[in-house]
């Protein structure tokens, strides 16, 4: 029915550049006066998201979800620790695996099954990834992942130039990462991670938007992930975790 884009999410935990898939109350008031109004509350604190990057891909992560949209059903994502020295574009890196399962109901498809390969420096900054028979991505200015954010940040975190494979003699197109934080609780924020995917023509083929719950400490816990193709199909995705 309709493919994939390969997942970005800067750590790529998600679906759009790590992935190539083949488918495809209110509160009320006393007294029956009118119900208080509900909804996110801007916190003003500061938020450490470089250390809780850091300590989600340093330990991995394994998650459920479920799946609405175009197409309806369940699935899980298990993102390996990125402990394994290895060599990547000629120089030392760490190496974590991502795999991911997908069931699905009202679709062509009944499942769908996917792994990629992460690459980052020392300090857990990416540096690219590998899905064979998909996509090699590579980051080619580092990506700056801010150390602190707040309510209302927004910015870039870098472009990812995408390729057939490790060759590198295909362009695929590119992947431009960028976020913004929004309102949740006067404790914690949210973190939307936006991946806009592009052919080599320079068509937006897909967007990705990949939220984070972020407490004090810097704890991420995902929330969702928002996937809507816009070229050759106009297939929507919503991952629930």
């Amino acid at each position: 029915m309709f493919k994939a884009a390969t997942t970005p999410r800067f750590c790529r935990n998600a679906l759009a550049l790590s992935v190539s898939l083949a488918l495809l109350a209110a509160c009320g008031g006393g007294g029956g006066g009118t119900p208080a109004p509900t909804g996110p509350v801007t916190s003003t604190l500061s938020f450490p998201l470089q250390t809780g990057y850091r300590t989600l891909v340093a330990n991995g992560a394994a998650n459920n979800f479920t799946i609405s949209g175009t197409c309806a059903g369940s699935g899980n994502h298990t993102v390996g620790a990125a402990n394994t020295p290895v060599t990547f574009e000629g120089s030392a890196a760490l190496s974590g695996a991502s795999t991911w399962t997908m069931n699905f109901t009202g679709c062509t498809l009944s499942s769908v099954a996917a792994t990629s390969t992460t690459y980052y420096d020392s300090n857990y900054v990416p540096r690219g990834f590998s899905s064979v028979g998909t996509n090699y991505g590579v980051y080619q200015t580092a990506p700056t992942i801010p150390s602190t954010i707040m309510v209302g940040n927004t910015g870039t975190i870098g472009t990812e130039t995408l390729y057939t494979n490790s060759s590198k003699t295909v362009g695929n197109g590119t992947t431009v990462v960028s976020y913004v934080v929004e309102a949740d609780t006067a404790s914690t924020a949210i973190v939307n991670l936006i991946a806009r995917i592009y052919n080599v023509g320079g068509t937006l083929i897909a967007t990705e938007q990949d939220r984070y719950r972020i407490d004090a400490t810097g704890a991420l816990t995902p929330v969702s992930a928002d996937i809507q193709y816009s070229y050759t199909s106009t297939a929507h995705l919503l991952l629930t975790y």
